[in-house]
């Protein structure tokens, strides 16, 4: 098979993978959704206050934070899994055509994050203008560090989605094992490492803090984004030891080197698996 080939061909099944996502309307669903939360935030965020408003980037970057750790990673799994293993009878048909499995998989998982991205990039965009216009354009660097690195978690998720729906035998199956995936990396997590700083006491914190850092991709983004923000100690122990012992930028490089490999590596399995499995 030629190359200009294979790549048309994963361009075709991208975009027929983007055109469902049009057809079946969450990319609208996710991009206001985005779009509400960013402007709610900034508006109501000193409403304990008594005071409501359009806030700046500062105080709406901290408060958005924690909101897109927990929303992005479970869109990507939910939608990642639906598309391989929700598909009904669209995945056996595509695959009856002359083009080979791990076509038909990149090809998905890019359409995937083109429509994920896209969702993101207009529901933050289009909120951080107005509250630009509104409340002016500083402290907007961190703003745009967050919402890059939400497009990243969401591809990341999707990789990791796509390989959960390829080891998993039928949909239900896929979906309690993302849904555990998510529970692991946001709450139960946090528990574990606790529960590990509790029992060794004896080793220095970054010990025990980085290398369980480094696995955790949610606690990776929820660093760098602190980082970007200029208030890397506000969030716990695990985002002051990084700041700390890396000297911000070192951590900054690491941080994404590991992100990009927790990318990679579950889309290669996938691949492997995609292609030898009976569907």
């Amino acid at each position: 098979m030629s190359r200009p080939g294979k790549f048309k061909r994963i361009r075709i099944v991208a975009a027929e993978e983007y055109r469902r996502a049009l057809e079946t309307r969450w990319l609208f669903a996710f991009t206001a959704l985005f779009a509400l939360l960013v402007l709610g935030l900034s508006y109501f965020g000193l409403a304990q206050a008594r005071e409501v408003g359009f806030q700046g980037f500062s105080r709406l970057t901290l408060s958005l934070m924690n909101l897109v750790l927990f929303l992005v990673p479970l869109t990507g799994l939910i939608v990642g899994v639906g598309s391989v293993a929700g598909g009904g009878e669209a995945l056996p048909l595509l695959l009856a055509q002359p083009v080979s499995r791990g076509e038909v998989l990149v090809g998905k998982y890019l359409g995937l994050c083109v429509a994920l991205s896209v969702a993101q990039a207009l529901g933050f965009g289009g909120g951080g203008i107005v509250v630009a216009f509104q409340a002016g354009s500083e402290q907007i660097a961190g703003f745009a560090a967050l919402t890059a690195l939400s497009l990243l978690l969401g591809c990341l998720s999707l990789a990791a989605a796509l390989c959960i729906a390829s080891l998993a035998a039928d949909r239900l199956r896929a979906l309690s094992l993302a849904i555990l995936l998510w529970l692991s990396m946001v709450v139960l997590y946090d528990v574990a490492i606790l529960g590990a700083t509790a029992l060794l006491r004896g080793l220095p914190l970054q010990a025990v803090l980085i290398p369980a850092l480094l696995v955790n991709p949610v606690d990776l983004v929820r660093v760098l984004i602190t980082i970007a923000v200029g208030s890397g100690a506000l969030f716990g122990p695990t985002s002051a030891v990084l700041v700390r012992f890396f000297g911000g930028g070192g951590g900054v490089i690491l941080a994404l080197g590991a992100l990009i490999v927790e990318t990679l590596v579950p889309l290669v399995v996938a691949l492997h698996i995609f292609r030898r499995r009976d569907w």
